[in-house]
């Protein structure tokens, strides 16, 4: 069994943790660190044996006996926790966005290689049937070649803190990355409102179009819904493969159109036993079950996509070559 510890407990964390760990086999969770003491207190609830830290100063000078961390926490600070956490030889797993260009990744990445650990960007919705099921689709070459694909996230409520693109920019490029398997080679981004020098990004909503080498995307981020919606459809040669709410649609050359009610939305966030067997998968490559990298899959293009999306927006949406 391995032992960890959580950065960053967060308000959700109490009703949602006890499914987490119950689907996240071999992880026991022994510390948490988290900065508002009300939530730290929080903690005592669904992990009653474990220890309590205040800040990550203490929890590093204090803790041991630790294999791994599960950093949630501000984004602002996860790039400087995760990185101090590998160089005290504890594996990672982080939500994302955990840094803000391919500079810090590589050292992140480079932290991870020089100590032996396991680096692991948390993408817990990859774990969903929805997920599963087109993946499925185009490991068997159903579509043939991805020649285009756009994914679409429609969040209810207020515009998020920092901005959309800050919010779900990382999860939306990911599905992009997933569906079209190509590296991506430009950029170009309209963020609504622009973002002004100087000051933090507040995009309610964001247009984006990614070109690859022999394909093309594009992605749409909206806050103030009255619902939350999400699409991704991916066309190829062959055929079409769309997610859209709970349902999944495939027509495929040869084969009668299909559609699968799947019996919950993406759009929904992710589910505590999507956590779980994130959280699982990150286990089994630190025991070498899986291959190294495993858990950062397409990490890098996100990184790479999210910095010069701001870049693009700045410069009146021109293209970016990547």
């Amino acid at each position: 069994m391995l032992k960890g510890a959580i950065i960053g407990f967060g308000k959700d964390a109490p009703g949602a943790l006890p499914a987490v760990l119950s689907a996240a086999k071999g992880l026991e969770i022994r510390a948490v660190c988290e900065r508002d003491p009300g939530l730290l207190a929080a903690a005592a609830g669904p992990l009653p044996g474990a220890a309590l830290y205040g800040d990550p100063g203490e929890f590093f000078s204090k803790s041991g006996g630790l294999d791994f961390v599960f950093i949630r926490g501000l984004e602002a600070e996860r790039f400087r926790t995760a990185l101090r956490a590998l160089e005290n030889r504890l594996h990672v797993i982080c939500e994302t966005p955990f840094c803000s260009s391919t500079q810090e990744f590589e050292t992140l990445r480079a932290a991870a290689k020089k100590n032996e650990r396991v680096l692991a960007a948390l993408q817990p919705w990859e774990r969903g049937a929805h997920w599963l099921a087109l993946e499925r689709t185009l490991n068997g070459g159903l579509l043939g070649g991805v020649t285009h694909a756009e994914v679409q996230f429609f969040l209810p409520g207020p515009c998020p803190d920092g901005g959309v693109t800050a919010a779900s920019g990382w999860k939306a490029f990911s599905m992009l990355l997933a569906a079209v398997r190509l590296p991506p080679i430009a950029l170009c981004a309209r963020l609504t409102p622009a973002p002004e020098p100087g000051t933090a990004p507040c995009d309610g909503a964001a247009a984006f179009q990614v070109h690859f080498g022999g394909a093309d995307g594009a992605v749409y981020l909206a806050s103030g819904a009255h619902s939350a919606r999400f699409r991704l459809a991916a066309s190829g040669e062959k055929g079409r493969a769309e997610i859209d709410g709970d349902l999944l649609r495939l027509d495929v050359k040869g084969l009668e159109p299909e559609t699968i009610r799947l019996g919950s939305s993406l759009a929904a966030g992710d589910r505590p036993e999507w956590l779980g067997a994130e959280l699982a998968a990150f286990a089994e490559e630190i025991e070498g079950k899986l291959p190294a990298g495993s858990g950062l899959r397409n990490s890098r293009y996100c990184v790479k996509l999210l910095k010069n999306a701001y870049y693009s927006a700045s410069l009146r949406s021109s293209a970016v070559p990547l």
